[in-house]
């Protein structure tokens, strides 16, 4: 049976999705593989952090402000397309250029915690740019989406990322995306995906390949990047340099599990002096 869109946006153009697409992605128990490991500055995240995954086993509840992750890059590079396949499960071939910002919000359940998550899908129009940079402040997840049919868009990735560094804080996860994969054939996605490689791992970015129109490795790379983000929003709960002012149920997570590693240092200590 196919799975038809859930979007009411009037297009008469959306297509039926294919059946052996996953959609299935709003609930999330184990961390997602990166696409390519080599291009990828969070490689050796295979799995959550050991107190990400204690805090979530041990504590009923806790609050996580919701986090904002932005879709930067050249004009028709498919930034909203990208965005309505995972969102609204749709692919719409009248393509219409994003004026300004098209805002979603989307909840997940990851560790048995829910979790929020903004996506900000911005203009790529130069004589916009004046009103979009304002959207770029306080992200914590920047990707830089450029067409994999279009090497300039790809050269001008390092543009928009250093653009939105500027407003941002030099921990915001960030993510190179190349999208129409399915026009290219083998040859041709092989080099480009090289290219592209090698100039995620010069930016600190991690590496991604997908599809709108098909739906390949659309859901990966969502999960990958709500998992990373999640991740890092509980280690920064628990930061206890964090000046961020947190419901006091938080205050007493972080004392908690602060108390519990203290407890740990102090376990190992003792085993040190035991052994001489």
């Amino acid at each position: 049976m196919p799975i038809y869109k859930k979007s009411c946006k009037k297009s008469n153009n959306y297509k039926l999705l294919d059946n052996h697409v996953d959609y299935g992605t709003r609930q999330i128990d184990h961390m997602p593989p990166a696409y390519c490991v080599r291009a990828s500055p969070y490689a050796t995240a295979e799995q959550f952090a050991e107190r990400t995954k204690r805090a979530c086993e041990n504590v009923a509840s806790f609050y996580l402000c919701t986090r904002k992750a932005i879709f930067i890059g050249d004009v028709s590079t498919g930034k909203s397309s990208l965005v309505n396949r995972f969102c609204h499960e749709v692919f719409d071939s009248d393509y219409r250029s994003t004026i300004g910002l098209e805002l979603e919000s989307e909840k997940f359940h990851i560790l048995n915690h829910l979790f929020s998550l903004q996506i900000w899908d911005t203009s790529g129009h130069e004589r916009l740019k004046c009103i979009t940079e304002s959207y770029y402040r306080n992200a914590n997840v920047v990707v830089v989406v450029f067409d994999m049919t279009n090497s300039q868009s790809l050269r001008n990735a390092r543009k928009w990322l250093e653009e939105a560094l500027i407003v941002n804080h030099s921990g915001v996860l960030k993510f190179l995306v190349g999208t129409k994969m399915d026009l290219l054939d083998k040859q041709s996605l092989v080099q480009r995906e090289s290219e592209a490689t090698e100039i995620a791992i010069d930016l600190g970015a991690e590496y991604w390949s997908v599809s709108a129109q098909t739906g390949e490795n659309v859901a990966r790379f969502f999960r990958r990047m709500t998992a990373l983000a999640f991740d890092a929003a509980v280690q920064r709960l628990m930061d206890p340099n964090n000046a961020i002012g947190y419901p006091s149920g938080n205050s007493l997570l972080n004392l908690y599990y602060l108390k519990e590693d203290g407890k740990d240092r102090r376990n190992r200590m003792s085993s040190i002096c035991r052994i001489n």
